[in-house]
């Protein structure tokens, strides 16, 4: 019962919020929030390799000012890939990766919430697509909140609109890593580190 009252009230917060953007005629500023700039360009001893995108890929998860970026680290069973989006202000474009994987024909074994070694949360899924097993992290941020929930990153960014009259830049960054043999689950935490590391 608690919990239904709390998600209520976080409804009514976000509609208030949201009805307070559109009667405000203030200007918002966008602010540097995280850049994918401060992607690293080594993890552990693997140097970035960037993968090339689609001209469908970039026109539709990088419009308005937008970036997406697709790196490798590592080689076969050891291979870390990333996948970032970069977004000022157009939430739609940094959706859940569900719908992506789902769209390209993996199937979604398992879907979580996870507590990293250093303490951070992040959302860990099992993804599978024929032989291929792949566990994924993801999490949004704007260099001041991480968060897995995608629900947060839109009340954060509601928060900063009409408090403070600005948009940061979001980020969606995703890391994923073969399942088979071992040290995928710590590759992803030393990943995930990584990023929240840069300056």
């Amino acid at each position: 019962m608690a919990k239904k009252i709390q998600l209520r009230l976080i409804i009514v917060l976000l509609v208030a919020l949201a009805l307070r953007l559109v009667l405000t005629a203030r200007e918002v500023r966008v602010a540097a929030g995280y850049t994918l700039d401060r992607v690293p360009t080594r993890l552990g001893a693997h140097a970035a390799v960037d993968l090339p995108l689609t001209p469908f890929e970039v026109e539709l998860l990088a419009p308005e000012g937008g970036r997406i970026l697709q790196r490798r680290y590592g080689e076969g069973s050891n291979a870390v890939w990333l996948a970032a989006v970069q977004s000022r202000h157009d939430w739609r474009v940094q959706h859940p990766p569900q719908v992506c994987y789902t769209a390209q024909g993996w199937r979604i074994e398992e879907d979580r919430p996870h507590t990293l070694p250093s303490g951070g949360r992040i959302q860990r899924m099992v993804v599978q697509k024929g032989a291929a097993r792949r566990v994924v992290y993801y999490l949004y941020t704007d260099g001041r909140h991480w968060t897995a929930s995608y629900f947060r990153r839109i009340f954060h960014a509601l928060v900063d609109r009409a408090v403070h009259a600005q948009a940061m830049t979001w980020a969606l960054i995703q890391v994923s890593t073969p399942q088979e043999g071992a040290g995928a689950e710590t590759r992803l935490a030393e990943a995930c580190a990584a990023l929240r590391q840069q300056p």
